[in-house]
């Protein structure tokens, strides 16, 4: 699998994936999220992907939908911590349509307060249902503890006091602050012309000023140090038990990411043969679903299980946690431990690779924050090459439970 990139005088970054196929990706990836945002903007960066859709001088927010949606494809975006992502999967005749249309949107949106006005009933009202959701909220709620003071600690989006101060002058300011071609990438997949994609982004996206030109993106804040090991209790009126067990993890240019994302996936990954699905549910029948995942940012990480169960079976279960991350701590895996591990992550790798979207919306995110992608050939001689030495080691970096902070509802 080959990759075609670009950079435009701009500074705009465009990354290609030629496959052949009647349905064609376009997105932009802008290296904006919410800890980005000022303590006045908090749940903006989230907000403005919301109304990226709502209009620009050429266009309503009705003919936008339209352009896409109406020739059966699909419009849609996502934001994070530290990335917002708008994109199109459509029938590939309307490539330069589709393209027009994100340059477009990515350039020249101006949020109409009365739009403005609307969406915030939006977004208010899915906040209320989010908070209705505890088992979505625990993990907000334990990153703003672990990351306490700085913003990639705030849910992403915003409380109803700061998203009902937006003002379409304000989003005016965050947009033309980020929303710059040297903090973007354009990624594409499909039967396109690369050729023509580079010339119809440079016709359609216009000559570069001076300001994006010099635009440089924000540092990165210092590492995060450990703190005081904590276990703190929420009251909430739920019938299960929400328990969320993490701590710091490396950040994403860190050498040992992979060997995390490894001992993730034994531990608590999608499988039901992982170490903590065996122990929590298959032979004690205490939760119904456990997980535990790695998020990594530009500068710290974060490692995380959570799972939900009876409140009789709250302290065995957090016990058995312990146990199977005392296992990994304790010892290295066996050669044959290790080689089933490094089978099964790789098996999923390349199920996961089957899915176009899912290596394009990959694609996008890796070209974004890395300034490239591994093709799933290096993914797998890069997990061949990790040890059970190596395993141990981060292991007791990161899982000893004595370092781990616990976060319950009760």
């Amino acid at each position: 699998m080959s990759y075609q990139t670009h950079t435009l005088p701009s500074g705009l970054r465009i990354i290609h994936k030629h496959i052949d196929t009647p349905v064609a990706y376009l997105g932009f990836g802008i290296g904006v999220g919410t800890r980005n945002e000022s303590h006045l903007e908090y749940g903006i960066a989230h907000f403005m992907e919301h109304m990226l859709f709502k209009g620009t001088p050429r266009r309503s927010s009705m003919e936008i939908i339209e352009l896409i949606e109406g020739v059966g494809g699909e419009l849609n975006a996502y934001t994070s911590k530290e990335e917002t992502m708008l994109y199109a999967v459509f029938p590939d005749q309307y490539v330069e349509r589709a393209l027009e249309l994100l340059c477009d949107i990515v350039q020249n949106s101006h949020f109409p307060e009365d739009e403005l006005r609307k969406e915030q009933t939006v977004v208010l009202d899915e906040i209320s249902s989010y908070e209705d959701s505890p088992s979505d909220l625990i993990f907000d709620e334990f990153e703003n503890m672990l990351f306490r003071g700085h913003s990639l600690g705030h849910n992403i989006l915003g409380t109803d006091k700061s998203v009902s101060r937006f003002s379409s002058a304000r989003l005016k300011r965050f947009f033309s602050r980020y929303y710059q071609p040297s903090n973007m990438i354009l990624f594409s997949q499909g039967a396109i012309d690369f050729g023509l994609l580079i010339s119809l982004t440079s016709e359609y996206l216009g000559e570069p000023s001076e300001k994006e030109l010099s635009f440089a993106k924000p540092e990165c804040a210092a590492i995060f140090s450990p703190n005081s090991v904590r276990r703190l209790l929420r009251r909430r009126d739920t019938h299960q038990r929400h328990v969320l067990i993490g701590g710091y993890a490396y950040p994403r240019h860190d050498s040992r990411r992979l060997a995390v994302s490894v001992l993730v996936n034994l531990l608590g990954g999608p499988s039901l043969n992982s170490r903590l699905n065996l122990a929590l549910r298959e032979r004690t029948g205490f939760v119904y679903h456990v997980e535990c995942s790695y998020t990594a940012y530009a500068d710290t990480g974060m490692i995380s299980i959570y799972f939900g169960c009876a409140p009789s079976n709250m302290e065995q279960a957090i016990r058995l946690v312990e146990e199977e991350l005392k296992r990994l701590v304790e010892a290295p895996l066996t050669e044959e431990e290790l080689e089933a591990t490094k089978r099964q992550l790789k098996g999923q790798l390349m199920v996961s690779h089957d899915n176009r979207e899912t290596t394009f919306m990959s694609m996008g995110k890796n070209y974004l924050h890395h300034g490239r992608v591994d093709d799933l050939p290096d993914l797998v001689r890069r997990i061949d090459a990790v040890s059970a030495a190596q395993l141990h080691e981060v292991a007791q970096d990161l899982l000893e439970p004595n370092k781990l902070h616990h976060l319950i509802y009760t």
